[in-house]
């Protein structure tokens, strides 16, 4: 019975990993437009730290869901809400966006973020 499904697993994973390479080009390369490079180490952790900081909180959503609805269920559930994540970005207005502003662009030399938190350059 596995036999027979095992390339659609195959492709399914080939899928996720092309699509989750082009997820990370963009997001990185959209974060380092807006962020002004004196925060851009501190934004970037901030958001490995969110990123990374909800896995427990899925493990346990999972493990509850797991022992009250049953593996099969579990499974469904995450496939379909992990389906519908493309929806976050699709009606945000971020789809119809043709072009980004760079920080210095938006704010001017002399910006909001000029202060104790921007390193000076020497």
């Amino acid at each position: 019975m596995f036999v027979q499904r095992d390339w659609t697993l195959g492709l399914a994973q080939i899928a996720m990993w092309m699509g989750l390479v082009v997820h990370n080009i963009n997001q990185v390369s959209f974060r380092q437009a807006l962020c002004p490079s004196g925060l851009f180490s501190r934004m970037n952790a901030t958001m490995r730290f969110l990123s990374g900081g909800t896995i427990p909180f899925g493990a346990l959503l999972g493990g509850l869901l797991g022992s009250t609805i049953g593996v099969r269920g579990t499974l469904l559930a995450g496939a379909v809400g992990r389906s519908l994540t493309f929806l976050l970005v699709f009606l945000s207005p971020l789809r119809r966006m043709c072009e980004l502003l760079s920080y210095v662009a938006a704010v001017g030399e002399g910006g909001p973020a000029v202060g104790p938190l921007v390193p000076r350059e020497s």
